[in-house]
Parts: structure tokens; sequence; C-alpha cells
């Protein structure tokens, strides 16, 4: 499977793992399955391990998945860590779309600074 979506109880964070490439088919399944945790859980923070992936290349796509999260019943306020590995500059494009849409969202090279920063903040539940 070219992803996984998990709750982890320690964090109180559902964490996304993702290999290969990220189109917005694969995204809405991901959104999908992260909302049903959102709905079990109550829970307003994602770590999405996005190590193993590489972004669609359509800039379509990708000015399309914020919206797309929104319809599929993800908040804006739900907090979002993006890690990805080395510089990962063709995930930082997909970063500032989510952020410019008004999502909370932070990229990161580590899954302990991710956690660190979804665990702070008021945008906490």
């Amino acid at each position: 499977m070219p992803y996984s979506v998990t709750y982890d109880e320690e964090t109180a964070c559902v964490f996304v793992s993702v290999e290969g490439e990220l189109n917005l088919s694969l995204f809405d399944n991901i959104a999908s399955e992260v909302m049903q945790c959102i709905k079990e859980y109550g829970c307003k923070r994602i770590l999405n391990d996005l190590r193993q992936a590489k972004p669609v290349k359509s800039v379509v796509d990708i000015y399309s998945m914020p919206e797309r999260a929104v319809q599929i019943g993800i908040a804006h306020t739900v907090k979002r860590a993006l890690v990805v590995s080395g510089t990962a500059s063709e995930f930082r494009f997909l970063e500032t779309v989510f952020i410019n849409q008004g999502n909370i969202v932070q990229m990161f090279n580590s899954i302990d600074d991710a956690k660190r920063w979804l665990l702070g903040g008021k945008e906490n539940s």
C-alpha cells in the first residue's frame, strides 16, 4: 500500500505515511481516512511522513489539495506537520499553497521536531 493512516495515542495525532507519488487521487483517499480518525478520536493534529513520497507534478492538483481536504471535512484549523527528507524543495510549494489557503502547516526534516511543534501552541485540542 502506498500509504497508511493510523492514530497515535501517545501524541494524540493522526500519523500518515506516504510512499511514491502524492497525486490528487491518493490525496483524496488519504484525506478520507484522516477525516475518519478525526471524527473517531477528536484529534486536530496530523503528522504527515513524506520522506518516501514525491509530490505530483501538476500545479493544478497541488492548488486543489487544500480545498479538497476542506470538502472532505478537514478544517483549516487542523494542525499539519509535513516531514520530508533533506531540503525537499519540491514540497515547499505544497506547504506554501496550504498556508496561503489558511491552513496551519509547517515542514520539518525530523519526526521528533514535527511532534514537538504539533504538541505545542494553542491550536491543539
